[in-house]
């Protein structure tokens, strides 16, 4: 950005209050031309027509002129109201865990936006929607929508053979050690996840994403979560480790360049042109996974193929975005602040590998003032979010958002048949 943006005032809380019942959760691609049905990706400029309505659509009939573009050409916040949907001091929470009283709460203690998750699977939590949406409204606090991309139960029910692969390594098989061994036609999978890595996905899901949010009352921010791989895409086990949907060659699905994640917001930014579209990102394995005991298992991830074509997949990201969401999950991705890294805690060393590692991985760093990073609060103690809080307004990030329902990154293997593509009952 052209400006740094202020770092946060600390919120100096009682963070109980926050607390409540967990609930289990979480653009334009133009010029269409002909391509194989090769395994080699294929740029997101040329993608094929996947059904007639995706042919008609006005948008992906543009030009390529409208593919993604540097960052510098978006618009600055200019007024109070943009500043503030920027720099968010925000819950997350499910929509049937709020009410006017706890709202009221929120504000008096510096919260200034509530963003609702938004779950299809628990339909239950979206009885009254609008009314819920009103509340926050009333209450004077912005309203944002956590709206989960990759991880799709419903799409990895309809589609099984679109859900991403465990290929290569095996090591993840250490915590599924009854999971069968695929045959010779079949592939594992890793359900429920859909990532946008390939040209059958990355049209159905912005689809479900576009008539999901089109179905909730407007909003001012809608954050885009896992827009990576799935987890442990290498087969390494580590859920951190999302370089890829398949690494191997056992490929239920086309594969998209590296400029997938940027055209997919490009497309939710043209869908909603007044609304704050906020990708959210993780970061990738750490040196201290490879060992035998850690994370990877002993696969060497972090000094092999992931950081390189997490960066790769980013920068295209960071070219079309202002802010950026960092998916700062400590206790369910299981961190603990690198051995040889001079960092008090896992969300300082997650934030810095925004500025360290694009550089070291040919790309250029993403400032801290254009983080927002995304915390829990669930299952958490009061003077644990007390601390997270102390260390974001420390590092001078935009802002950020204490999730007080579970983000849900659950995973399980599953196998499906390969060249057939249905789903091994």
């Amino acid at each position: 950005m052209t400006k740094r943006l202020r770092p946060l005032a600390l919120l100096t809380i009682s963070w109980s209050i926050f607390l409540g019942p967990s609930v289990a959760y979480s653009q334009r691609t133009n010029g269409l031309r002909k391509v194989s049905t090769s395994a080699n990706p294929v740029s997101v400029n040329a993608i094929s027509p996947i059904d007639s309505s995706e042919q008609d659509d006005p948008e992906v009939a543009a030009s390529t002129t409208d593919e993604v573009q540097p960052r510098g050409n978006s618009p600055q916040p200019n007024s109070l109201e943009e500043k503030r949907l920027a720099e968010p001091r925000a819950v997350l929470v499910s929509p049937n865990h709020i009410d006017p009283n706890r709202l009221m709460l929120f504000g008096k203690q510096g919260i200034n936006t509530v963003v609702l998750l938004i779950d299809p699977t628990k339909p239950d939590s979206l009885i009254d929607i609008r009314k819920r949406v009103q509340w926050v409204r009333e209450s004077n606090l912005a309203v944002g929508y956590w709206l989960e991309v990759a991880r799709s139960p419903e799409l990895a029910e309809q589609h099984p053979e679109w859900m991403a692969s465990l290929q290569t390594h095996d090591e993840w098989r250490r915590m599924f050690p009854e999971t069968l061994t695929p045959k010779p036609d079949e592939v594992t999978k890793t359900y429920p996840w859909v990532p946008i890595l390939s040209r059958e996905t990355f049209v159905a899901q912005k689809d479900r994403i576009i008539a999901l949010a089109k179905s909730l009352p407007p909003g001012q921010l809608i954050f885009l979560n896992d827009l990576q791989g799935a987890p442990s895409a290498c087969g390494c086990g580590n859920d951190l480790c999302r370089w890829t949907s398949d690494y191997g060659e056992r490929r239920t699905t086309i594969p998209l360049d590296d400029h997938a994640a940027a055209n997919f917001v490009l497309r939710i930014k043209h869908a909603f042109p007044d609304t704050l579209i906020v990708p959210v990102w993780t970061t990738e394995c750490e040196e201290q996974d490879g060992h035998p005991n850690g994370q990877c298992a002993g696969v060497g991830c972090f000094k092999g193929i992931c950081w390189k074509a997490y960066t790769k997949q980013l920068m295209p990201v960071s070219d079309v975005c202002d802010v950026i969401g960092l998916l700062a999950l400590e206790n369910t991705f299981k961190r603990q602040p690198p051995e040889k890294q001079n960092h008090s805690s896992w969300l300082a060393y997650a934030t810095n590998t925004f500025q360290t590692m694009p550089a070291l991985n040919k790309g250029s760093s993403i400032p801290k003032e254009r983080l927002i990073t995304v915390i829990e609060g669930y299952q958490t103690q009061d003077q644990d979010l007390s601390r997270k809080a102390q260390i974001c307004q420390e590092l001078g990030v935009a802002g950020y958002v204490i999730a007080l329902d579970k983000i849900d990154q659950s995973w399980s293997p599953k196998i499906v048949r390969w060249k057939e593509s249905t789903s091994i009952p």
